[in-house]
């Protein structure tokens, strides 16, 4: 996790984005990568993240009901998801990084920060639809991204896995700079995720972060990214 990336000010204006795009645009405009789902339906699902996030955050406590999608509609959805991506915010700046908060991934510290980063992500990722969902995507800043490579890989992969993995695999940002190994563990439906190179990786899947962070998230063709060593090695992390 970077500690110099500013969670709350990156969501807040992620969170402005979206807002903006959804009130000039159509929100019956079909979301390019995610299945039925117009962008009405990113908007409630984020807003619902965001709700369940903030009250996890405040509450110290993963107890109560998960996620849930907004059956809002119009702008009576943007109202509401605008408001609590604001609460959302406001929550993250009033709390301690490093407070006790339980959340959804073994191994990894029980504290505030990782919700912190979770939203920030979560959010990232669904401007990205959106803004593509209206044909006018903006970067994600480098930083971001390969922290949200990162983030991906440890929150899941690692603890979920992926079993068509055949070999060890490294996957490296060429920009900004990073690496991490993939390789099967002993534990069926999981994989081991360590930093950097690896002597033993017989496959390379490299890319710039944005590049990277979008593909692993299913937003981008994987055929674009760049393969060193065996190629089906490399295909086997996607799956059949």
């Amino acid at each position: 996790m970077s500690a110099s990336i500013d969670h709350a000010d990156h969501i807040g204006r992620a969170a402005t984005r979206i807002v903006a795009l959804a009130r000039d645009g159509d929100l019956s405009t079909p979301a390019p990568g995610l299945g039925r789902w117009k962008v009405e339906d990113v908007v409630a699902h984020l807003g619902g993240v965001h709700e369940w996030a903030n009250r996890i955050l405040r509450e110290s406590s993963m107890d109560g009901p998960g996620a849930r999608k907004s059956k809002l509609a119009g702008s009576d959805l943007i109202d509401w998801f605008e408001a609590g991506a604001r609460s959302l915010v406001e929550t993250i700046r009033s709390t301690d990084p490093t407070a006790p908060c339980p959340n959804f991934n073994p191994g990894s510290p029980s504290l505030s920060q990782w919700w912190f980063r979770r939203q920030l992500h979560e959010t990232m990722v669904h401007r990205w639809d959106i803004e593509r969902a209206f044909d006018d995507t903006t970067a994600i800043v480098g930083s971001i991204a390969v922290d949200g490579v990162d983030e991906f890989l440890d929150t899941f992969v690692r603890t979920r896995g992926k079993q068509s993995l055949k070999a060890p695999l490294t996957i490296t940002s060429r920009k900004p700079e990073r690496s991490w190994t993939l390789r099967p563990a002993a534990k069926p439906g999981r994989l081991e995720v360590a930093p950097g190179g690896a002597e033993d990786a017989v496959a390379q899947l490299s890319a710039e972060a944005e590049a990277l962070l979008l593909t692993l998230w299913g937003r981008l063709d994987p055929d674009q990214l760049a393969v060193d060593g065996d190629a089906t090695v490399a295909a086997s992390y996607f799956g059949p």
